[in-house]
């Protein structure tokens, strides 16, 4: 009998492999599609998600700015990465 060793699931996440994941609220509303990373050149650290929205809709989210058809969520918003993006209303 072969002894397999099974490679645990990773954590990481490249961005190609993220950039066009939906993006939902916790609360099940979806709010569009991952666009960008917007990273402070300083701290390297991931500071707002881009995400395209559609121009006619009017969403909130505590914290968010609207930048034409793309609206700025603070990375401290961003609950999970799985399969889609889950941030806090």
């Amino acid at each position: 009998m072969e002894n397999k060793q099974q490679i645990p699931k990773r954590e990481e996440k490249l961005w190609s492999e993220i950039k066009n994941y939906q993006v939902d609220t916790n609360n099940a509303r979806i709010l569009g599609v991952l666009d960008e990373l917007i990273i402070n050149e300083k701290t390297v650290k991931i500071v707002d998600i881009a995400m395209r929205v559609e121009s006619d809709r009017n969403i909130h989210v505590k914290g968010a700015k609207r930048n034409g058809d793309l609206l700025l969520v603070p990375f401290a918003k961003v609950e999970k990465v799985g399969e889609f993006i889950i941030v806090t209303e």
